[in-house]
């Protein structure tokens, strides 16, 4: 991999870690991996007192090393129910050959405290679709750093979703209908409002149909609050359909 390496799809390619990507379908990520000790080397040595970051988000991370003949690991936890609690670090340990670690990412994370010679692994990572947020703690101190959106792509789509109806464009609402059954709640919520934004009927129709048959009982709860507000507020709204839909089941 080293000599020859892969054409590797954007995100992948990187210094420490190279990858050859089996499947990636979203949610299931397969590599066969390498750890370059070299780049790792540089890598630190390059880091001028930056934070070593440790990240924690909902899923699962199996690793199974193949070849490790110069390779310390460090096991990070802490309690997710908590998200001001510092995480704590388990003392280093060497990797061998044939090794296996399985990981739940939101309680535990595996960082290289020191790499003296090439690895390689195989790795499987499960994303939890409904995971929003990640947490980033400092390795060394363990405060928490900062919290983001868990799901990058995610993010994306709601930057495109709001683009494309920032710049009036006809086929925002169609990419929106399309797309809800495949979103996690929290991105379907985002696109039902950027449908009303752009097509108040329209809109209306995506956040009663919601509120009637999404599979998330608090999302239909929040559309059946939402509907009840916007037509208090725009009783317009009642001849579009808006009234005749009676109110929906959120248990």
């Amino acid at each position: 991999m080293a000599l020859h390496p892969a054409e590797l799809p954007r995100g992948y390619a990187d210094p420490v870690l190279q990858s050859l990507v089996l499947v990636d379908d979203g949610r299931v990520h397969l590599s066969l991996a390498m750890i370059s000790a070299d780049g790792w080397q540089a890598r630190m040595a390059d880091r001028h007192g930056a934070k070593s970051i440790v990240e924690f988000v909902d899923g699962w991370t199996r690793l199974r090393f193949l070849v490790a003949d110069d390779i310390w690991v460090q096991r990070h936890l802490r309690v997710p129910s908590n998200i001001s609690r510092r995480a704590w670090a388990e003392e280093p340990c060497v990797v061998r050959g044939g090794e296996e670690f399985l990981l739940d990412n939101a309680t535990e994370a595996l960082r290289f405290s020191h790499v003296g010679a090439d690895a390689v692994l195989v790795r499987m990572m499960v994303r939890d679709p409904m995971a929003t947020q990640a947490i980033e703690c400092d390795a060394d101190s363990g405060a928490v750093l900062r919290v983001r959106q868990a799901q990058s792509h995610e993010g994306r789509t709601r930057m495109t979703v709001s683009l494309l109806r920032s710049l009036q464009i006809n086929q925002a609402l169609q990419v929106i209908r399309d797309s809800l059954g495949q979103w996690s709640p929290h991105l379907r919520w985002h696109g039902v409002m950027e449908a009303l934004a752009i097509d108040s009927q329209a809109g209306f129709e995506l956040l009663e149909a919601m509120m009637r048959d999404d599979p998330d009982a608090g999302l239909r709860r929040q559309a059946a609050q939402t509907r009840a507000t916007l037509l208090t507020r725009y009783p317009e709204l009642a001849a579009m359909g808006g009234g005749k839909h009676g109110t929906a089941d959120t248990h």
